[in-house]
């Protein structure tokens, strides 16, 4: 149920005004922002925290001062929505240190919409607690490839299923088919090892199968016929077979 809740989260936050995000910022461009007044800009930048991928602690205290100094001006729907918002951002650092605040919100006299938000990043902190040192992880990061698709590449790599689902869904809604993340989402599909009868699984190798697909790269081909005619599980041949009429 938490991790139900969790991604649901998430995936609520990939859309402003219906628009995926797919800016990649830098720390320090994190941390300008965050200590601006550009609250569209600040949305957008907080819709991109999913998958940033940040290892500096100050992105989030920067956000958090801001969400400190928002409170006392939360007055109204629109000033609530903002500070709802900055809340939400502070879930995507899986920094324990920010629990206090969301019980504090919890516990104290706030807007419903604060306290809803409060309510629903906690478990979004403890899934990022899981997902933060995976996706940060430079150990794993090509000296050749950018921030995003690095960050990209390790979700898709992790043993996390709900990480590695969204990540294909991440390639999938923005188009990224940079050849460094094919090929991990290749080796990743032709050795399923956390492909299993159960729904998460299933799905998670789905979307792998369908942002590898939507390239419609021909070396990929043989990959998803494989797929297609020798997976352990019928749903995920299924899958594959459309995959391979709609892209190929």
């Amino acid at each position: 149920m938490i991790k139900t809740i969790a991604l649901t989260l998430v995936l609520a936050a990939c859309s402003l005004s219906g628009q995926a995000v797919a800016q990649t910022l830098t720390e320090a461009e994190y941390v300008a922002i965050f200590s601006g007044d550009d609250v569209n800009k600040q949305k957008r930048a907080i819709d991109s925290l999913v998958l940033a991928g940040l290892s500096d602690p100050k992105v989030f205290d920067t956000l958090h001062a801001k969400f400190q100094a928002s409170l006392p001006l939360a007055v109204d729907n629109a000033s609530n929505d903002y500070s709802a918002w900055l809340l939400k951002g502070l879930a995507y650092s899986g920094d324990e240190k920010y629990l206090q605040t969301f019980n504090e919100i919890i516990a104290g006299d706030y807007p419903k919409k604060l306290k809803k938000y409060a309510k629903k990043s906690i478990p979004t902190l403890e899934q990022y607690k899981v997902w933060t040192p995976i996706l940060s992880d430079k150990s794993q990061y090509a000296a050749s490839q950018t921030q995003e698709v690095n960050v990209i590449a390790n979700a898709l790599r992790s043993d996390e299923l709900e990480l590695k689902r969204y990540a294909a869904k991440r390639m999938i809604n923005h188009s990224l088919h940079a050849p460094y993340l094919l090929s991990v989402l290749d080796s990743e599909l032709k050795e399923p090892r956390l492909l299993k009868h159960e729904k998460l699984a299933i799905n998670t190798y789905a979307y792998m199968a369908k942002a590898l697909a939507s390239s419609a790269k021909p070396e990929y081909k043989p990959t998803l016929e494989h797929i297609a005619e020798h997976s352990s599980e019928k749903k995920l041949q299924k899958y594959a077979k459309k995959y391979l009429k709609t892209y190929y």
